[in-house]
């Protein structure tokens, strides 16, 4: 067996999809759930492959090309990505944010203060992939190790000099990350989610306890002090941790001034203890930041944003200035006003994120409260359930009209909700006493919702995958209806048009 160092020297490229292997590539067969990429390695000799990396040689059938033993395929594979395209991480200011929720919010945040101090920014995340000069829509919130140097390869081209991207748990668990230099670390909280993936909340949780392994001992790690959890993985990093906090003890406090549904007024107070850290100098004066996002949940996301800015040595004004004019992100808490419905459109998929949308509806005037929520299709049982138990909570405390879908139609054979999860929710809701009614199309329960609004009602769009067609679909499904002469924006008294 070749040594792996003298085979990358040699090597044209890598794959780690045979059917996109080229002459002269380093094919790594991956372990995959569903797959071993051993299975695979015949047909990457056949496209021209220099050899194979693999864990397991004694699986391989008698090849024509070298074969290479690894502890770890998929840690080989991120180190030797990382090698190939010369560690374009190591010449940028890379934030990495993970958490369950926030993640997405907090990188947009991070891009734009990063924009506005006249930096090139660059992102990765859920959303999108802003490389410099280009921007595409993403796949996985965290690519695969190879994808994401092709990425950051083509960020350090494009000029970028400052970025943010979302760590995912599954993206820290299959080593996707290994190999990338972190400038900061962001950890926004932890709640239950990707059951499926990782079998228990525990696991999931150690999963983004091992975020503080891929920080170097002198990387400032931020968190969220109001999380217990965020604590705890606090207290595993060995370097600088950075605690931010609403209304709470934290090196960096946010004291929310105002807040309603156009958005929030909070004061930011540094204490004396980060005037320096690591080199970075943070202003010890008082910040008082406007920002046009509702709720609580995102004035912990801007004030953490803000603070990964300064230790970037982007002004506090600048930073400021910057959330003043940042916007809503797609289904992050969209508003929109349609045939005399205020609808709140929100791609919360698991129960810290229910509990933080349901949090903010206060700040809306309305009549009644109807819920259009969708099952995540292909995540389990189990976060379905964990759903289910969030939303007959609410409905407990102040009861709304419930509909609930499948999003049969609507979405693609990765998100298609299986019997099994169906009936996880409904059953959850049903040993709740919740009262809901339950539609397969996405379509036939907008309409039923629609059915029973009324002018001055709020609307819900809650749910991931199965309600990203929500708005537009409810757009068309209203375009014909008859409305009242005298509908009003209840939240600015305006007249509907």
């Amino acid at each position: 067996m070749e040594n792996l160092l003298s085979l990358l020297q040699r090597a044209t490229g890598l794959a780690c999809d045979s059917r996109k292997v080229k002459p002269g590539d380093l094919f790594f067969a991956i372990r995959g759930r569903a797959a071993d990429g051993n299975q695979f390695a015949a047909a990457a000799a056949r496209q021209g492959a220099l050899a194979v990396v693999t864990e397991m040689p004694e699986g391989l059938p008698d090849l024509p090309i070298p074969v290479c033993k690894v502890p770890c395929a998929r840690q080989a594979l991120a180190e030797l990505a990382a090698c190939f395209y010369r560690h374009p991480s190591r010449g940028m200011a890379l934030a990495g944010v993970t958490g369950t929720n926030g993640k997405t919010t907090v990188t947009f945040m991070l891009e734009h203060i990063f924009r506005q101090a006249g930096f090139t920014t660059g992102l990765i995340g859920t959303v999108c992939v802003n490389a410099g000069r280009t921007s595409f829509a993403s796949t996985l919130t965290t690519p695969d190790a190879l994808t994401l140097q092709q990425y950051l390869a083509m960020m350090r081209q494009n000029g970028v000099t400052h970025a943010a991207m979302e760590v995912s748990a599954q993206g820290i668990e299959m080593q996707r990350v290994h190999g990338v230099r972190f400038s900061c670390g962001i950890l926004t909280n932890i709640s239950p989610d990707h059951l499926d993936f990782h079998g228990n909340f525990a696991a999931y949780r150690r999963a983004k306890e091992n975020f503080t392994s891929l920080l170097a001992t002198d990387t400032p790690l931020i968190i969220n002090a109001s999380d217990p959890y965020c604590r705890s993985v606090a207290a595993r990093h060995p370097g600088p941790v950075v605690t931010v906090a609403v209304t709470a003890p934290a090196d960096v406090e946010a004291q929310i001034i105002h807040c309603s549904s156009r958005g929030s007024t909070f004061q930011l107070d540094f204490t004396e203890v980060l005037t320096t850290l690591g080199g970075h100098r943070l202003s010890p004066g008082p910040a008082r930041v406007l920002l046009k996002l509702p709720g609580r949940h995102n004035v912990e996301n801007a004030a953490m944003a803000i603070t990964t800015a300064l230790l970037h040595d982007v002004p506090v004004e600048i930073a400021v200035r910057a959330m003043a004019t940042f916007s809503a992100i797609t289904r992050r808490m969209e508003v929109f006003h349609l045939a005399g419905l205020t609808v709140v459109d929100d791609t919360a998929l698991n129960p810290g994120s229910i509990n933080a949308v349901f949090d903010t509806l206060g700040a809306y005037r309305h009549h009644r409260l109807i819920v259009v929520a969708a099952i995540r299709g292909c995540r389990g049982a189990a976060i379905n359930t964990a759903n289910a138990q969030a939303l007959a909570e609410q409905w407990r405390t102040r009861p709304f009209a419930l509909f609930v879908t499948a999003s049969q139609g609507s979405v693609g054979a990765g998100d298609m909700v299986s019997p099994k999860e169906k009936s996880a929710f409904c059953q959850a809701l049903e040993a709740e006493n919740t009262v809901y009614q339950f539609s397969e199309t996405l379509p036939a329960t907008l309409t039923a919702a629609l059915d029973s609004a009324s002018s001055g009602d709020l609307l819900l769009l809650l749910g991931a995958q199965g309600m990203d067609d929500g708005y537009q679909l409810l757009r068309k499904l209203t375009a014909d209806r008859p409305r009242s002469a005298d509908c009003f924006d209840l939240q600015s008294g305006d007249r509907l048009i």
